[in-house]
């Protein structure tokens, strides 16, 4: 259980502030017993809970920034991937003059020179060996950084499989490359438009929330670190923080330097491709304590603080201190009271 923690003194926690009831008694350092009575009354368990520290940092869901992807030649674009669409390793983001266009590979070299037999042996060979082997066209290619007779056999399959001639040779046209899956955010071409080097926007595939960060609150981030992401509707989603810049930059004048952050999203949010959004990172501040509404708190005249704990049919002051409260619950300490208890509430 996650609550807030705010560490107060025992004069803070006053009648008028959180609404607890007031009552004249003797002394709490024993148990005394109430008079039975016959209305029932709002009871609550005694419950032992891991208090934390919640900070909100504000941050905007998305997926990501965009970039522009195109090719160039005198082809005409004939069909284009919609928007919201998530391309992979194989898939063709565009048609050129009614056939598929280029293929997304993945990979972080550039597609750089046309890829042949008799080339130099290079990474980017490897490269595309890996990604051939990935789609099912290298049973019989070593990955390696040579171009060898079984490179061109399973360039030529890959070819016939796409309905084009099996000449063997991967010109830089012929693939987009990419580290990983991209999702369509804009079509930037239409159908009918010539090739251009910005046919269509891509962003990464995977939801996740930007965050600018402060300096002074950068440090209750730590990639990996398990987070919750609050979304407008005051729900919650799990998320892991993705990335942490290494950079302070100030975005407008007069404004704090700030330090930009991602977290990835657990499951995606189907009904939200963007929103302002809340991360809440929570650092624990105590395991295990004893906790109760702060409605079932009885400020006393005198001084101090009980509970009204129930035994049968009756019920009995114990004395207890609080310490930390929020989400309208407090931690309390205490001879007298346990786990399990139940304790009568204010209305």
């Amino acid at each position: 259980m996650r609550r807030r923690w705010l560490i107060v003194g025992v004069v803070a926690i006053g009648a008028a502030a959180v609404g607890i009831t007031m009552a004249t008694r003797q002394p709490t350092t024993a148990a005394e017993e109430s008079p039975e009575t016959t209305e029932p009354r709002e009871t609550a368990q005694v419950t032992k809970s891991d208090l934390v520290d919640e900070e909100k940092l504000h941050g905007s869901l998305g997926f990501g920034e965009s970039k522009s992807i195109g090719g160039e030649g005198s082809g005409t674009i004939t069909d284009l991937a919609d928007v919201g669409t998530v391309l992979k390793q194989g898939d063709s983001p565009w048609q050129i003059d009614g056939h598929v266009g280029p293929a997304i590979f993945y990979g972080d070299l550039p597609m750089w020179r046309a890829l042949r037999s008799g080339v130099d042996d290079g990474a980017d060979v490897a490269q595309l060996e890996q990604n051939l082997t990935d789609l099912g066209f290298g049973a019989d290619v070593v990955i390696d950084e040579e171009f060898d007779k079984h490179t061109s056999a399973a360039i030529k399959a890959w070819q016939d499989s796409r309905g084009f001639k099996k000449t063997g040779v991967v010109n830089p046209g012929d693939v987009v490359m990419e580290q990983a899956p991209v999702r369509v955010a804009e079509q930037k071409a239409g159908v009918g438009d010539k090739l251009s080097p910005e046919i269509l926007s891509v962003t990464g595939a995977q939801q996740v929330v930007g965050l600018d960060v402060s300096l002074d609150k950068i440090g209750l981030l730590s990639v990996g670190a398990a987070v919750e992401i609050e979304l407008p509707d005051d729900t919650r989603v799990d998320g892991s923080v993705a990335s942490i810049g290494r950079a302070a930059t100030v975005k407008q004048d007069g404004a704090s330097a700030t330090v930009e952050a991602t977290v990835a999203l657990q499951s995606p949010v189907g009904s939200l491709d963007a929103a302002p959004v809340d991360v809440i990172v929570s650092t624990p501040k105590a395991t295990g304590v004893l906790v109760v509404p702060i409605r079932a708190l009885v400020a006393l005249a005198e001084g101090g603080y009980a509970v009204e704990k129930v035994s049968g049919s009756t019920t009995q002051l114990i004395a207890v201190v609080p310490g930390a409260f929020g989400d309208g619950i407090v931690e309390i300490t205490g001879d007298g009271i346990a786990e399990g208890d139940s304790v009568v509430v204010a209305p």
